[in-house]
């Protein structure tokens, strides 16, 4: 199998052994990583008997891994999950899995679901077909989750609300790891008590998926060169992991790029990386670009706007670093100090929006407040509140009604509160009174006669 001879069984040891130890406890839980950074291949990893035998141990041969392919959905709706969940059972489940008698009865609730196409006979499908498979008192199902950033975002909550019921039934018996390109925290707003459930059951521990250790480039490098017929000298070797940041997908299309172009003794000629990034004949390739810009759109806001503000050469809060450096895009070196993983993507995001320590940037995750690149510290959490709704809508005007349903719910029930006109008023007022250099003739904050209030980006930074 190709798979077998990408790979050695060391492959991402610790990843590895972080989420084994989750499926070993009867745990769930999520595997993080940017695009390009071999989500899907790490998946196909997990499903290899020896790497199961190495991190399971004598038990392995109770454990069944499915992997679910969210990719592949051709229909996004509770009906569409139900569907391939119960199909990939089928598929993937074979004896000595489960008796003769059990596959045929899963065969019969897939047919029913398919005839039918209703959600609720979808659900019960999958929950009959789960509690077939637990019989078996030491029996362990893994669903793996690939792609879940669509399906966690879309999906009504009363589907997770059943996944959530279907594992608490069997909790010692099922686990569920879901993979994704953005933690879960910045994919959905609403988490009611449905998704809440759900959500605090697969973050309760998380893997993040970085680039690869210098060993496991190494390792893929040699991989592809094989597959080429090329050989790379040792030197060579050591620049391509210096250059991708042993980012997997800037590491294959710098080869590509070389191999391509049959230019491996410009390679070899090129010197050495710098003390600090600095311009590269390779950044302009559309290659390099493009595998970076995937990098670049598979960021939140808040990392873009750190990115920009760390390779803009400003100052970082500590724990924007340490979240950024958990991600696989910054490196830390020998002296503590910090640089991002590679000198093609530094340079793509200098070339993105300004560091936002240059002009106006609001976030509620880390919480920043930053007008004209001045930080503000002094606003209490309703204040704090309004300016993140009102920035967040600033497209638009607010009403007053608007502003007291989405500010004041944080804290109050404001049906029942019997909020006034003047206590709106007066919150907006004390905003005014620590973000405005002249609360006067407010900059930020306006008020549009008759209607409410709108937020107001400068045009120019100050």
């Amino acid at each position: 199998m190709e798979g077998q001879d990408r790979y050695t069984v060391t492959y991402r040891a610790n990843e590895t052994r972080q989420v084994m130890k989750w499926i070993k406890a009867g745990q769930c839980g999520s595997i993080i990583g940017l695009r390009g950074a071999g989500k899907s291949n790490f998946n196909r990893f997990l499903l290899r008997t020896n790497v199961q035998q190495r991190y399971l141990g004598q038990n392995q041969a109770n454990f069944t891994f499915v992997l679910i392919n969210l990719l592949s959905l051709t229909e996004r709706s509770e009906w569409g999950l139900y569907e391939m969940i119960l199909n990939n059972l089928f598929v993937q489940l074979h004896p000595p899995d489960i008796a003769d008698e059990m596959i045929l009865e899963v065969s019969a609730l897939h047919h029913e679901m398919m005839h039918t196409r209703d959600v609720l006979t979808a659900e019960r499908a999958v929950e009959r077909c789960v509690a077939l498979l637990c019989q078996q008192p030491d029996w362990r199902l893994v669903l793996l989750f690939d792609e879940f950033d669509a399906v966690f975002r879309d999906l009504p909550a009363a589907l997770f609300r059943c996944l959530r019921a279907i594992r608490d039934s069997y909790k010692d018996q099922i686990s569920y790891i879901v993979v994704a390109t953005h933690d879960l925290t910045g994919l959905r707003h609403d988490l009611t008590e449905e998704m809440d459930h759900f959500y605090r059951l697969v973050r309760r521990n998380l893997c993040w998926l970085g680039p690869y250790c210098e060993a496991d480039a190494r390792q893929m490098t040699g991989y592809l060169a094989s597959r080429r017929s090329q050989e790379l000298s040792e030197k060579d070797t050591a620049r391509l992991y210096e250059l991708s940041g042993g980012h997997a997908g800037l590491l294959k299309a710098i080869l590509s790029l070389l191999w391509n172009g049959n230019d491996l003794g410009q390679f070899s000629k090129l010197t050495p990386m710098p003390a600090a990034p600095s311009r590269h004949p390779f950044e302009n390739e559309s290659a390099i670009v493009s595998e970076c810009q995937k990098i670049w759109d598979s960021l939140s806001e808040d990392e873009k706007a750190d990115l920009s503000t760390f390779a803009n050469g400003d100052l970082l809060a500590e724990h924007a670093i340490k979240h950024l450096i958990v991600r696989g895009l910054l490196c830390q070196g020998e002296d503590n100090s910090q640089f991002i993983c590679s000198p093609l993507l530094a340079s793509f995001i200098e070339k993105q929006a300004p560091s936002p320590q240059k002009g106006t940037y609001i976030s509620r995750s880390p919480r920043i407040v930053q007008l004209a690149g001045q930080r503000i510290e002094i606003l209490t959490e309703l204040e704090f509140e309004l300016l993140c709704y009102l920035y967040e809508q600033r497209e638009r005007v607010c009403t007053k009604y608007d502003l007291i349903e989405n500010v004041y719910r944080q804290q109050y029930n404001y049906r029942k509160a019997g909020l006034s006109d003047e206590m709106l008023q007066a919150l907006i007022s004390r905003l005014r009174e620590k973000i405005e250099p002249d609360r006067e003739h407010p900059e930020y904050i306006l008020t549009v006669r008759g209607e409410g209030y709108r937020f107001k980006e400068p045009d120019t930074n100050r």
